[in-house]
């Protein structure tokens, strides 16, 4: 039975990119404390990786499939889904195509302050998205940051590195003095700090006034050269 690891995305009413946490109907709360998907990439992306490393390799029957959406997922909202990744810029869309046939879809209540969970199921990736809210209160923008934050917590666990994760969160701004518990800013979890990073540099938009997620910074480099590795990772496997 697989691990299952939410990674939770939640509201924040903050100002621009910083500020006190809110969950979504709730007050001064910071976001929901849980594990996160986490640890080295399940998948190799060549067969000599998956020798010297021990994982699956992410064959081309893996690569083959698209996101797969629950039964009860309506039309309209798969097309939403479909518009966020559409839209995302060329070398993340090529790491999305990569992982999403092994990505199960379901839209509806992600749970208590949450518009967005991942949940790895041992090489399967569970994704919920409130889409419904999350349009209400952010409109599109808000939306393509909730799909983009989730699928960027799929191709973190599926495919990068613990080498590449080190290297890429070396870029973000360090915390200091976290309070226990606290999970904004820079004192964020490494995988939700790559989540947010991905969106961010998947659509361009570093979030301001977009109140949604961990509050995390831009990393210390340029968007485009903080992606630089990711989108070697893309091409390399002629996606």
């Amino acid at each position: 039975m697989g691990r299952q690891a939410p990674s939770i995305l939640v509201v924040l009413a903050v100002a621009i990119l910083g500020g006190v946490p809110h969950g979504a109907g709730a007050s001064d709360v910071a976001p929901p404390r849980g594990p996160t998907v986490s640890g080295d990439a399940f998948y190799a992306l060549s067969e000599e990786d998956a020798k010297a490393g021990g994982r699956k390799l992410l064959g081309d029957d893996l690569r083959a499939g698209g996101l797969r959406f629950a039964p009860d997922v309506d039309a309209a909202s798969r097309a939403v889904v479909l518009g966020s990744v559409g839209r995302a810029r060329p070398e993340a869309a090529r790491l999305i195509a990569l992982v999403d046939g092994l990505v199960d879809v379901r839209v509806g209540d992600a749970g208590r302050d949450a518009l967005g969970t991942t949940t790895d199921r041992g090489g399967r990736y569970e994704v919920v998205l409130d889409i419904a809210q999350v349009q209400a209160q952010l409109g599109e923008r808000g939306v393509d940051r909730l799909v983009l934050h989730e699928l960027g917590h799929v191709v973190d666990g599926a495919v990068v590195g613990a080498a590449l994760d080190e290297a890429l969160d070396a870029q973000m701004p360090p915390g200091y003095a976290c309070a226990p518990g606290e999970r904004t800013s820079a004192c964020a979890p490494r995988e939700e700090r790559f989540a947010e990073t991905f969106a961010k540099w998947a659509t361009g938009d570093i979030g301001v006034n977009l109140n949604i997620g961990y509050a995390v910074a831009p990393p210390v480099v340029p968007l485009d050269r903080w992606g630089e590795p990711l989108a070697a990772l893309g091409e390399d496997q002629g996606q």
